[in-house]
């Protein structure tokens, strides 16, 4: 296990070699998602849209498994802070307990409203792209339990120092997506043209191996973790405090998904073509954003490490220099996503419809990535401390507070140009606000 001693390094370089890891399997998974837009889009704008529409719910089961597994973070990283193995294997052991309950519940009732959920996001105006999307959700849902399992498993890895695990684990699952997406999409050799499907099918022949991966890591000769059959019997003390931690995370998650679910319906009004460039602009974002992703893991493990060795200036510090890296990287890239904006689109889909929709999305959106990864620096420094609470009262009020409400007007009066001002508006308020949260909190209380 490559594990990062947090306690014993410098601030610099537990930031550097937590952080790296993470921002590499970002990366890959930023890397996948562009690969199979990029085969999508062959396929033509309406089912390339089917994708782009059927994320935002997807996703909200996803942060599901996310909320819970950062209720993970701040319980095992603090106990690991406290040098306390055996609280430490307890808890990843209840982590997977709960988790995959709640996974496989998930899928059953994502499945089973799978035509309604579609139908009320595609809406009339798009509804040639209501059979892609319904084939390509339920597939994607199947491999829903999977995710959960994979979530809580490089979570905990992460919280006792070891980040490298989750980017072995993501390479792994990112290879096998990419060699099956053309493969599955097109119908090569002896497999079937699944269009579609077939990506969604790529994902989940990842996920799988992925998932095997993980388990052989609780339970296999050179396991992580001391974890014995004790450690998932129902510890209901342990339970009540992962939901505690969890659900105001993952609500605060799935409330973002739907809430982009929302928006999603707003993109949809003017069509096709902006719902491709409106996805192609949220894929590059992602990948511009991997940095921030890679730092704010970091900080959350960091947080709970110092706070559970009740070193409370060295959170602080920790915190400090990632926002640093994090707005002075960021805003090289952004530079790079203004000055290229058609020429990026154009990687994707060569309609000068999409292009021109591409152009305006990156021009807007451009100038507020640096805040907006900034503020996940200081949600992630919050999730270490297992301030779940304020978390979700920010990615709330990002969305539903401040950004629908934007968009909803300005939707009308500006057309698909308002969506992007509410982005950039909503972007800079929870900065803000994120800020006030870690500065002005109670942060530093532990929560085991």
């Amino acid at each position: 296990m490559a594990k990062v001693d947090v306690l014993n390094s410098s601030i610099e370089s537990a930031l550097f070699h937590l952080s790296w890891p993470l921002i590499i399997s970002m990366g890959l998974q930023t890397i996948y998602n562009i690969v199979d837009s990029y085969f999508l889009g062959k396929l033509g704008a309406v089912q390339f849209s089917a994708s782009t529409i059927t994320w935002p719910v997807i996703f909200t089961f996803i942060s599901l498994a996310m909320g819970f597994a950062n209720a993970g973070v701040a319980i095992v990283s603090q106990n690991e802070g406290k040098r306390d193995r055996e609280a430490v294997a307890r808890s990843v052991g209840q982590l997977y307990l709960l988790t995959l309950s709640v996974g496989v519940l998930a899928t059953f009732l994502g499945i089973l409203f799978a035509r309604q959920i579609v139908n009320s996001i595609a809406g009339k105006k798009s509804a040639e792209v209501i059979p892609f999307a319904l084939r390509y959700y339920i597939v994607d849902m199947i491999g829903l339990p999977l995710v959960f399992i994979i979530n809580s498993t490089t979570a905990a890895m992460r919280a006792v120092g070891d980040s490298h695990f989750g980017m072995r684990v993501t390479l792994f699952m990112n290879i096998l997506n990419m060699v099956f997406d053309p493969l599955l999409i097109f119908g090569v050799g002896p497999f079937p043209a699944l269009g579609v499907e077939g990506a969604a099918w790529a994902t989940n022949i990842g996920r799988t191996v992925a998932a095997i991966v993980c388990v052989k890591s609780l339970f296999g000769r050179q396991r992580a973790f001391d974890v014995k059959r004790s450690d998932f019997s129902p510890d209901w003390r342990l339970i009540k405090l992962i939901l505690k931690l969890g659900l105001p995370n993952a609500l605060g998650m799935s409330v973002t998904s739907a809430g982009f679910a929302v928006i999603m319906k707003y993109v949809a009004m003017f069509g096709p073509a902006v719902i491709s460039a409106y996805g192609i602009g949220n894929r590059v974002t992602n990948l511009v954003s991997m940095v921030s992703f890679g730092l704010a893991g970091a900080v959350s493990t960091m947080v709970g490490q110092f706070i559970g060795a009740h070193r409370y200036e060295d959170a602080e510090r920790a915190v400090s220099r990632a926002f640093f890296w994090n707005v002075t990287i960021i805003g090289l890239l952004s530079v790079v996503t203004f000055v290229f904006a058609k020429e990026v689109t154009r990687f994707f889909i060569d309609d000068p419809e999409v292009i021109k929709m591409g152009e305006v999305y990156f021009r807007y959106i451009s100038f507020s990535m640096p805040i907006f990864t900034a503020y996940m620096i200081y949600n992630s420094a919050l999730v270490g401390a297992g301030k779940t609470i304020l978390t979700m009262i920010g990615d709330i009020v990002r969305l539903w507070g401040i950004r629908i409400p934007i968009i909803g007007v300005l939707a009308v009066t500006m057309g698909f140009r308002g969506i992007f001002v509410g982005m950039i508006v909503s972007n800079f308020v929870v900065f803000f606000m994120t800020y006030a949260f870690f500065k002005f909190s109670d942060w530093r209380k532990a929560v085991v």
